[in-house]
C-alpha cells in the first residue's frame, strides 16, 4: 500500500488509479515485485498505452482468480 501511494491515488481497498510516465510505471513495477510475495499477493497492473486498448498484466505468480469468467 506505501509503494502504490507514492506513485498513484488510492481508490478503494486494494485499487490505485493514476496517470504514470512510462519511466515511473518501471520504477512501480521494481518496487512492487521487492515488496509483494509473488507466490501468495496478486498484483495486477492496467495500461492503457495508446489510450484505446487495456493491457492486463499479473506481476505475481499467483493463479489468476478470474481466468473462469467469460
Amino acid at each position: 500500500m506505501k509503494t502504490c501511494r507514492k506513485y498513484l491515488t488510492h481508490v478503494q481497498k486494494s485499487v490505485f488509479e493514476g496517470d504514470l510516465t512510462e519511466g515511473k510505471t518501471v520504477l512501480l513495477r521494481k518496487e512492487l515485485e521487492g515488496t509483494v510475495d509473488m507466490e501468495h499477493d496478486f498484483v495486477i497492473m492496467y495500461t492503457l498505452p495508446d489510450g484505446k486498448i487495456l493491457n492486463r498484466d499479473i506481476i505475481t505468480n499467483t493463479p489468476d482468480p478470474t481466468d473462469n469468467f467469460i
